[in-house]
Parts: structure tokens; sequence; C-alpha cells
């Protein structure tokens, strides 16, 4: 029987993992680790853009065996590093990877080879280093990266590492790391740091991660690793793992998410109940963001006091297309005791679909003031919230409009929107058992428009249509016909004749030959014109 065994072609494999490694900016961070688990009190870049030349050293315990940094795939960290960190024993191949020609000096010798002899596996000559000043420098030469890009992945490195990173002379900013000042609490996962309390209408959801106190993740686009707002995690290096060969990616990515985010959200629960315990109920609304972004709504159940982000007003006139025409819908400016709503003033809920529907409903809550409560809302309440007793349903009574002193019909034949409209002294909307009385704001009821005496504008006009097509919204026949509309009503509830004839005539500036002439004008029972003649 035939036998056969798995071989590795050395020289190819090498080859091929210099593809492996994600960018060529990766042995920056590799150097990086290799000084921290050194024992190094800080590291320092030099590069030089005219030269090409990049020199890294640390203080560090220095390298024991020149022989076992060339080696694939060993590690020459002792028992308790490999226990808690796992090294690859490949991350030096991308410092071969970097340049053509590198050079190390440390205490158990130095070399100075070009790299395709070290990765078409030549012999090295190893230089004893009889006085070495317990400085291990890595010089190397012709490295394939600009300086600005070698500075910004230098600043987002050094972000949350344990150690100052230095580069050609300036200490990089690490406002992530263990000991940057922030208050960090030990859990499951690793070291946390929560964010956002000292500002809770700031507040931000997204975290930052960080393995071995190199960037690993970031929940959000927005911001950079090491900016303000993220919550800081560092991860237990002994329970998480980076992907081979960069640790540029977590095992298991989706698993771990998963825990980080449980583990997260847990600890923002302890902390509000704390903040609870010592703030004023209005104080502590104020962390609503929070508490809805991380699903704990539960905590205000007991709370006398409603954020002013779940409820909202009819602060302006009621329209059909917010996006174009303004809101008319707004957030409370401060929140609001349950003593107002035990007093009388009521919270209701309702959908309507104005242009289809009518505005009864909005006009009816725009009037009376009544604030909103969006049950769709991504602002909104835990299902046992006491308020959620108190708020009243619109969509569940009869709602009836009633018009007082109707005085005549007319039609409005505008550019886009054509519109009946019933012209009266006032009208009323019947919710239920309540009523409102309005006699100077018109309405839209689905069909025609309701002018009450003391509205002359022509804003009854954005709730009937959004004078959009398939496209775009149509400013221009917009203005054209909110104007227009308003010269229709006045015209139509002038007492002098002559008046109103002279508001619905169309501008004659285009007609020259019209200019300076008087006409009579016949007009017969349907309001047409019937003829035209001379003076």
């Amino acid at each position: 029987m035939k036998q056969v065994a798995m071989k590795v072609n050395q020289s190819n494999l090498v080859k091929s993992l210099k593809f492996s490694f994600t960018n060529k900016t990766t042995v920056l961070g590799e150097l990086m680790q290799n000084a921290r688990r050194a024992g190094a009190t800080s590291i320092n870049f030099e590069f030089a853009p005219e030269t090409r030349i990049l020199r890294v050293t640390d203080n560090g315990c220095g390298i024991d065996s020149i022989e076992t940094l060339l080696t694939v795939a060993e590690s020459g960290w002792d028992a308790d590093v490999v226990a808690q960190e796992h090294p690859f024993g490949i991350g030096f191949l991308s410092a071969l990877f970097a340049c053509r020609h590198i050079t190390v000096v440390s205490k158990s010798g130095r070399i100075s080879v070009d790299t395709d002899d070290v990765l078409s596996f030549k012999p090295v000559n190893i230089t004893p280093v009889p006085k070495w000043d317990n400085v291990t420098t890595i010089t190397m030469v012709a490295v394939d990266l600009e300086l600005g890009r070698i500075e910004h992945e230098l600043k987002r490195l050094a972000s949350a590492f344990p150690i100052p990173v230095i580069f050609n002379g300036e200490s990089l900013a690490r406002p992530h790391a263990m000991d940057s000042g922030l208050e960090f609490v030990n859990t499951e996962i690793g070291s946390i740091c929560l964010a956002g309390f000292n500002k809770p209408e700031q507040h931000n959801k997204s975290f930052v991660m960080y393995l071995q106190g190199l960037p690993i993740y970031k929940s959000s686009s927005y911001g950079s690793f090491g900016s303000p707002g993220h919550h800081v995690i560092h991860l237990d290096s002994s329970k998480f793992f980076g992907r081979l060969p960069d640790r540029d990616e977590l095992v298991d990515k989706q698993d771990v998410l998963k825990q980080v985010e449980g583990v997260l959200r847990s600890q923002i629960e302890n902390r509000l109940v704390e903040i609870k315990a010592t703030l004023s109920a209005l104080d502590f609304v104020s962390y609503y963001d929070i508490i809805n972004e991380w699903n704990l709504l539960y905590l205000l159940n007991d709370v006398p006091v409603i954020p002013r982000h779940v409820l909202r007003e009819i602060a302006n006139y009621p329209n059909c297309n917010e996006e174009n025409f303004g809101d008319h819908e707004s957030r409370l400016e401060k929140p609001v005791h349950r003593d107002e709503i035990l007093s009388g003033r009521q919270v209701v809920s309702f959908d309507e679909y104005m242009q289809d529907e009518g505005s009864a409903l909005s006009m009816y809550v725009y009037k009376n003031e009544f604030y909103i409560y969006c049950h769709s809302s991504s602002n909104r309440l835990d299902s046992e919230h006491w308020l959620l007793a108190h708020i009243r349903n619109l969509n569940g009574e009869k709602v009836s409009i009633e018009l007082i002193n109707q005085t005549h019909e007319a039609c409005f034949d505008g550019v886009w929107t054509s519109l009946a409209a019933v012209f009266c002294e006032a009208y009323r909307i019947y919710v239920g058992d309540d009523f409102v009385e309005i006699n100077d704001d018109a309405m839209f009821d689905g069909s025609k428009a309701i002018v009450p005496k003391l509205d002359a504008s022509g804003s009854v006009v954005t709730q009937a249509s959004t004078f959009r097509d398939e496209y775009d919204f149509q400013q221009s026949a917009y203005e054209t016909d909110e104007y227009d509309f308003s010269q229709f009503v006045v015209a139509n509830t002038s007492a002098d004749t002559s008046e109103a004839l002279k508001r619905l005539l169309p501008n004659f500036s285009g007609c020259p030959s019209v200019f300076g002439k008087s006409f009579v004008i016949a007009i017969d029972e349907n309001g047409r014109v019937a003829s035209v003649t001379s003076a």
C-alpha cells in the first residue's frame, strides 16, 4: 500500500505569506507588539522620507535569539506571554516584506541583510554585540511607505497602546489607553470604559475594541479610533483572538460582538441604576437616549416625569409634507410631570393620511394643544409605563365636521391643485364627545377645503397636495397655487363684487395689445365668462 503525507514547499509558502498581511503598514503594529511584550517603556519610530529609511528602537529586554526571530511560526516569548496572547511567530515577516534591506541590533547579535536573501532561505551572518546598550534597533531601508501614511497609521495604532509611541520626536496621543485617565471597570470580556454619561444628550451608542492594545473593531463608521464619545473596550487577550497573521479581525467576530454588546448593555444598566438612585426624576430622564438605545426603558416606568423625547406637539399649521412645507410637529422643549397629565392635560395618539383622509384630527389636536404620543416612533416608552394608561387613541373615536353659517361653495382651479371650497363663519370638529370650534384656519376634509371667515391665506393647499411629481417637489407650482388660492378666498369673501373680480382676473403683462383698454365682461349663472366686449 502506497502512503503519502502532507509536505510544505517552504519557499513558496513564505512568498505567499506576503499577500496574507492586510496592508503594508502591518509591520508598524507588529513591531509595537514586540516592544510591548519585551517590557519596553516606549517605542520610537524615525522615518526619513528622502532616504525612505525607517528606524525603530525600544528599551525592552531584547531579542534572545536572532535564529528564533528568523524562524517562521516559532515564537521566542516566554510561557506566560504565549498563554495570554498566543503569538503566531510570523510577525517579523511583515518587516521583511516591507523593505529591501534590514538591520537588527539586539542583545543576541547583529544582522544586516537584504530581505530577499532572508526570504530565499540563504544563510545570515550574526555578528556578536559585546557591549549592547539595552536598546533594540531595527533599521529598514527602502521602505515602500509614504511619510503621511506612516504617521496616520501610527496615530491610529497608538490610540490605546499601553506604552508611549514616539514618531519623529513626537509622542503620539493615547486617549483610549488604560493609563489615559479614563475610568475602566473589569468585566468578563475585559476592561470597559463607558462614555456619554457626563453629557447624556450627546450620547453615542458606538464602541471601539482593542486587542493587546491595538485597534481591532469599531462599531460605527463615524469617528475614529481614539476619538471621544465611544465606549472603550480592551478585550481579554486570553479569551479573544485576532485572525492570523496580523490580528486585523476578530476570530468568530459575530459571536464576539453579541457577547460584547450583552456585557456592555449590562454595564450601562448598572450605571443607570446607580444614577437613578442619586438624581432627581427631572435629571434622570435626560438620560433617555441612552436608556432607549440600550432597550432599558423599564427604568422609566416608575419615574413621575415623562422625557421630552417621547411627546410631540403640533406647533404650526398642519401640512401633508413636512419635508417641503416645514415641520408642524416638534419635540417638547422640556419634560412633562405626571401631575400635569393627572390634572387634565391630554396626551393623544393618532394616524392620519392627510391627502386622503383630510386634516380633521391634526387640526383638532393643533387647536387643543394636546400632546402627541406615537406608538410606532423610535422614541417610545416601555409597555408597562404609567403614561400609556392615560393616552387617548383618536383613531378609535367618531369624527365629524359641522359648518357654522355656511355662505356658498366655489371651485379653485390652480396650476397644480384643483380644489372645491366651502365658505363659512366657522366650523366644528367633533371627536368622540368633544369638539373644537375654528374660525381662523382653513382645513382640508379629504375632498374639499373648508374656509372660515378669518382665514384669507392659501395655506390649505399644503394639506390637499404634496406638490410632488414622481421625482421632485414643484416649488413654483406650490407658490403659485398658494398665492392664487389666497386671492380666490379674498374674492369669494369680498363684499365688493368689482374688487372680487379684479382679484380673480389674471395678470395681462404678457399681452401688450390690451394695455390701457377697457372691457365689459359678462359672467353667466355658472360663473363662467359669457362675453367680453370693448367698453
